[in-house]
């Protein structure tokens, strides 16, 4: 009997240790499966701490950089062939220099015709004082004397090219002996040579109306192009054109740049930033902080201690200045040092479990 009694009750204990383990081992994959769906359902969200600084409101624009000054070197009779060229592409030139020769034929035929009425208008002049011609005999040959010297100083000035400015030739478009007809080239310029001033440039960019009202001359503008991507070149708006284009409703705004070492040449791209107020250390914080609540703005916040950690935020109304891409000006609401979200909070409610990665 004892021995039967020591395995039944041996036999309970097998059982109860089973049962025990079992228990336990349900509870704990309840327990991870609880921690699982936790860590599922939070909301990873990154924040910013309002503090006082500097913004700038900007609008941005796109153009081309052009030379403030440059002209296209052209004979004024088309049909006359290019008879010498003195300079080249990246030569620097002074005013008043010459810079192409073209053939003289026309010129001199005109110099013949110009002789020959010279001639007849003193012969005429001489006459006329003793009465041996009329008026009207004297005002023709006086007109086609006066007509033929036009056409010859134009000719003369078609024939010999000269500067019209010192700066740098940065074209050239059609070669020794070609006859040039004034077709625009390459680039659509024509002439058979371009120059330009290199230590001054522009930038002329289209501005909507909307915009157009913010401008004014003297305005500080941001350039940047794709060829030097680490520099900001500074301008300003010298001309404002104060007509708007009747189809695109738009305004065209130049702005200069000063171009000392000549880097900026004439056909980049460039985006341009205009400066159109400045507030001077204000409370901010990033634009992607502000969240609409029945149309009011407001800012989820949060404890301002080391991340990551879990929590849920707390929704505060704000009223708000200067709104840029980057800063929003905070004028009443919170205060500085106080953290805020800026990412993952447009769903957010205050009873959401988040996580503070940053």
């Amino acid at each position: 009997m004892t021995v039967r009694k020591t395995q039944k009750t041996l036999s309970l204990l097998c059982v109860a240790a089973a049962i025990f383990a079992l228990t336990a081992g349900c509870n704990r994959k309840k327990e991870e499966t609880s921690q699982e769906e936790v860590e599922r359902i939070l909301i990873p969200v990154k924040s910013a701490v309002a503090t006082n600084r500097d913004i700038t409101q900007t609008l941005n624009f796109s153009g081309n950089i052009d030379a403030f000054r440059r002209a296209a070197i052209a004979p004024a009779v088309m049909g006359s062939r290019v008879q010498r060229i003195f300079v080249e592409e990246g030569q620097t030139v002074r005013e008043g220099q010459l810079l192409v020769r073209m053939e003289d034929f026309q010129l001199r035929q005109s110099a013949a015709q110009l002789e020959q009425l010279e001639a007849d208008h003193k012969r005429i002049s001489a006459l006329l004082s003793r009465g041996s011609v009329t008026a009207q005999q004297f005002e023709q040959i006086n007109s086609a004397y006066i007509a033929a010297r036009a056409g010859h100083d134009l000719l003369r000035n078609s024939v010999e090219l000269r500067a019209p400015f010192s700066g740098m030739v940065i074209g050239r478009y059609v070669n020794e002996g070609e006859v040039y007809t004034g077709a625009p080239g390459a680039d659509g310029i024509a002439g058979v040579l371009a120059v330009a001033q290199m230590g001054r440039m522009k930038i002329e960019v289209m501005v909507p109306e909307q915009d157009f009202v913010q401008l004014r001359p003297g305005q500080i503008a941001l350039v940047k192009t794709d060829a030097f991507p680490d520099t900001v070149f500074e301008g300003t708006i010298f001309t404002v054109n104060p007509a708007l284009n009747r189809m695109s409703r738009t305004s065209r705004v130049a702005i200069e740049i000063q171009n000392d070492k000549h880097v900026l040449k004439p056909g980049m791209f460039a985006r341009v930033e205009i400066v159109t107020s400045k507030l001077d250390d204000v409370l901010a914080v990033p634009s992607t902080a502000i969240v609409t609540r029945d149309g009011e703005p407001h800012v989820f916040t949060v404890e301002n201690k080391a991340t990551p950690f879990v929590t849920t935020p707390k929704l505060v109304k704000v009223k708000t200045g200067m709104v840029t891409n980057e800063w929003t000006q905070i004028l009443e609401g919170i205060n500085e040092n106080t953290v805020v979200l800026t990412d993952n909070n447009v769903s957010l409610s205050v009873n959401t479990a988040i996580r503070v990665t940053e």
